[in-house]
């Protein structure tokens, strides 16, 4: 129940003398709590109605110490008697409107304990018929989800029964289920991402409330509720019943990977370009459209192939005419798209870079490679896919946990770094770079950062300086104490070019 609908119950008679401000009279009231303490925050949860006869007061100056007391202790109104005083002090009422706490007087004949009992019996009343619509709401879920509804159903479903717009969204933020134009990509991408590497679901962000659909995992999902629900427990249990509405698409998918393999197998094996296009056509992909190809490797606490596909394709849904076909080998994840009238390669190896960007920050050590190519045609579709496999292995060695190398990489330097031996990049990197790296854990600096940002600022010293929001002087300070430690020179190009590789070479 409200503070408002105290006053409005006639078999107690209670007068409001202050409304609290704004908000005040739409507190919930969610206890009864009676005292005659000065100070009782100790003993408030939160949300209870305060019934005092004053038996604290001294003073004027009591008044402000009990109503400060009760905001701590976050009381929801106070109900104070004239049973003591003969009225209720004036002094009381302008302390609890200081502190935005709603005032009601009792009337002299009628008990706390009757007050008490009446407005526990309302609370009860109304959180049994909340129960009530709980239970009903749950029973009309698992009885959909029993006759086959999908998670669009399920989702569509429970909007109906919150009188609120709700979404699934996959974890890098795809829409799975609700209405699209209520809930753009951008927001839902950062939804996803903060849900990642949030430290507990539920949450609330930019006035909607995240919660996990099922494990909170790498194949998990997110619904997402417009506001705050009024019962969190029932919308955690409404995103597990979600997840058993999207454990039905997750087999479809499943049993469609097993299938789209077999066009992987026939790249490998370099089949003949008709049986490639005969395959391809089965699967619905396009074969008069240009093709790209996408390899991903996981690594770790992301070793999850469905989080890989689901950045790929969160990228890819910028263009609604492109069609995918997902595949899992030895070899990786394999993706393969027949690009749409919108996205080409290089838009959108720029869109999945942002989003690897963004979810940086959850991949928690583990790592996810992309490597992607394109081919003209289905002729050209084995040596993409040897090139994307070349490109994601390219990928795992650059130091961030998500990182993405395209085919026109391939001619880099990083291609020379692929071919020497892990263990011999490791030393290369240790020799140059170690010094820094001691330095760094013995003084809680970040040399390493900054040799790294200066180096891909092209010696830029200014450039650097603003990406690492330092000053310029400050930057030069730091390359000094590197060349001390390194013994190189950076104003000379072949001892860039030496730190420019270590730089490279991932430290995992």
């Amino acid at each position: 129940m409200r503070v408002a609908d105290l006053p409005a119950m006639p078999e107690l008679r209670l007068a409001l003398l202050a409304d609290g401000g704004p908000g005040g009279l739409d507190r919930e009231v969610r206890w009864v709590y009676t005292t005659d303490l000065l100070e009782p925050a100790a003993f408030l949860s939160g949300g209870e109605l305060v019934l005092t006869s004053e038996g604290w007061y001294r003073t004027e100056a009591d008044c402000e110490t009990f109503a400060a007391s009760l905001a701590q202790g976050g009381a929801a109104a106070l109900v104070a008697g004239d049973i003591l005083l003969g009225e209720v002090p004036p002094a009381l009422v302008a302390a609890c409107s200081r502190h935005r706490i709603p005032v009601l007087a009792a009337p002299a004949d009628i008990s706390y304990s009757t007050l008490s009992r009446t407005v526990i019996d309302r609370i009860n009343h109304e959180r049994g018929r909340e129960l009530a619509d709980v239970l009903g709401r749950h029973r009309r879920l698992v009885t959909a989800l029993v006759e086959g509804a999908d998670l669009g159903g399920l989702v569509a479903m429970l909007a109906t029964e919150l009188d609120t717009p709700c979404w699934a969204l996959s974890p890098a933020g795809r829409l799975l289920a609700g209405p699209a134009h209520a809930l753009p990509a951008v927001t839902r991408t950062r939804l996803a991402a903060h849900a990642l590497h949030a430290e507990r679901l539920p949450a609330t962000i930019d006035g909607r409330t995240l919660l996990p659909i099922g494990r909170r995992s790498a194949g998990g999902g997110l619904l997402v509720v417009h506001g705050t629900p009024d019962d969190t427990t029932t919308a955690e249990q409404t995103a597990e019943l979600l997840a058993l509405g999207g454990a039905r698409r997750d087999e479809r998918r499943r049993t469609e990977q097993q299938f789209h393999a077999q066009l992987v197998e026939l790249l490998d094996q370099q089949a003949p370009a008709a049986a490639v296009t005969a395959r391809l056509r089965t699967t619905g992909l396009a074969t008069d459209r240009p093709l790209l190809v996408l390899t991903a490797l996981t690594r770790g606490a992301l070793r999850s192939w469905d989080l890989a596909a689901d950045l790929a394709e969160s990228a890819l849904d910028e263009d609604p005419d492109i069609r995918t076909v997902i595949a899992g080998s030895e070899s990786g994840l394999t993706i393969l798209a027949s690009l749409g009238t919108h996205l080409d390669d290089t838009h959108l190896a720029r869109l999945l870079r942002d989003r690897l960007t963004q979810f940086e920050p959850a991949a928690d050590g583990g790592r996810i490679a992309f490597g992607l190519s394109a081919s003209p045609d289905p002729a050209g579709l084995s040596r993409a896919l040897e090139e994307s496999r070349h490109a994601a292995r390219l990928a795992a060695l650059r130091p961030h946990c998500l990182a993405l190398v395209t085919a026109g990489e391939l001619d880099s330097h990083l291609l020379l770094l692929a071919g020497v031996p892990a263990e011999i990049r490791g030393s290369y990197r240790h020799s140059l770079l170690g010094p820094l790296h001691a330095y760094d854990t013995e003084h809680g600096t970040d040399l390493v950062h900054t040799l790294t940002v200066f180096l891909e600022a092209n010696g830029a010293w200014r450039t650097a300086a603003t990406e690492l929001h330092i000053h310029v002087s400050t930057l030069h300070y730091r390359i000094g104490r590197i060349e001390q430690l390194t013994g190189r020179d950076l104003s000379t190009a072949r001892d860039r070019v030496d730190l420019y590789l270590a730089c490279t070479i991932s430290d995992h």
